[in-house]
């Protein structure tokens, strides 16, 4: 044993000392990263109106307001300090909404320069938010919490007795027809815009066990979205994709090429991106078909919260420590404006 460990260490100094001697290390090639930070608190959610104009937010209510396409940014005074703000939705450049912890609900109509609180009616923690216009939007949360508006706001009402599961996320492709995902695999559907709600399933993610196994729960499922009432895409739990064509009457696992949780789906066309933990980032070019995993685009290894797109080529991630990232060419190469990244090249390493 021990010799076999000498043999080890041997060829391993070999390798890094080759023979001729050993040279002294020097320390002034080391070319250290240089790092940005917009802000060092995580970050949640993105709002894009165009693709000038966007906003993030975060834990202790960070909010943060680009308006020149994600390259330089400022903070914005969200009114609160001890909320973390997990979602955030402008339907123009004017109206927003975030929300977030503890039932909190923000609003601002100047763009950002002023947030008020809107009464939620509720203490539970609030996970997405969703506007489809001034007037008509829907949130999320904690213990089975759904909450709906029909008058920017002003009020909300609860469209769901309160239960024992956790909902991750909401989408409405138009006034009627939503969506609600969760934790064991749950899909809820509405048609009269949120009054009544079913349960919607796919049979690909049910867990196969054997009979001398214990039963296992159907994995969380963290984002949704569609392109229309009948073609969308649920991403969650192992790296888990679902596809409809049908509203969702029946859904297909496609293959990720990842087991890391999926937190954030979204599809242009053809094209579609998806981010999740250890900075987990995937493309397809196929409508969602197949899906690649992009190991070294963003080069970081913290979790990735949310990927946004105004068109086909612009676009913006969001994740923890402050991550910002943006691109231009449709998420082929990104920016990392905000937060940590590594490259080995600039440490001086790229020959390891």
């Amino acid at each position: 044993m021990y010799k076999r460990i000498l043999r080890a260490v041997v060829v391993l100094l070999i390798l890094l000392f080759p023979l001729g001697g050993c040279k002294k290390f020097d320390r002034s090639k080391i070319k250290m990263p240089e790092f940005n930070f917009v802000t060092t608190e995580s970050l949640h959610s993105i709002a894009y109106v165009d693709k000038e104009h966007m906003w993030v937010s975060g834990n202790y209510g960070t909010i943060c307001f680009s308006s020149d396409g994600g390259r330089t940014w400022q903070l914005q005074d969200s009114g609160i300090k001890d909320v973390l703000l997990g979602c955030i939705v402008f339907v123009n450049q004017q109206e927003g909404w975030a929300a977030g912890v503890k039932g909190t609900i923000i609003h601002t109509a100047d763009g950002g320069a002023t947030w008020h609180r809107q009464e939620s009616g509720i203490e539970n923690d609030l996970l997405d938010l969703f506007f489809l216009d001034e007037q008509y939007g829907w949130a999320v949360g904690e213990f089975g919490t759904l909450i709906h508006t029909s008058d920017g706001g002003k009020t909300w009402s609860a469209q769901m007795e309160e239960q024992d599961t956790l909902y991750n996320d909401v989408f409405f492709a138009d006034r009627q027809t939503g969506w609600v995902v969760g934790e064991f695999g749950t899909i809820l559907h509405s048609t009269d815009g949120g009054a009544t709600w079913q349960p919607q399933h796919c049979q690909d993610i049910v867990p196969v066990v054997s009979e001398t196994e214990w039963e296992r729960p159907l994995p969380a499922l963290y984002g949704t979205y569609f392109l229309n009432k009948d073609t969308g895409w649920i991403a969650g739990m192992d790296g888990v994709i679902i596809t409809t064509t049908d509203g969702g009457v029946t859904w297909k696992k496609v293959v990720s090429n990842t087991d890391k949780p999926l937190y954030s789906i979204l599809m242009r066309g053809n094209k579609g991106w998806a981010v999740g933990n250890k900075g987990t980032y995937l493309m397809s070019s196929d409508g969602g078909q197949t899906w690649t995993f992009q190991e070294k685009t963003l080069k970081t290894k913290f979790w990735l919260r949310e990927v946004s797109f105004i068109d086909d080529s612009h676009g913006l991630i969001v994740g923890a420590r402050g991550t910002i990232a943006r691109t231009a060419d449709g998420g082929t190469t990104w920016d990392m404006v905000s937060g940590f990244r590594y490259d080995m090249e600039e440490f001086g390493l790229a020959d390891f």
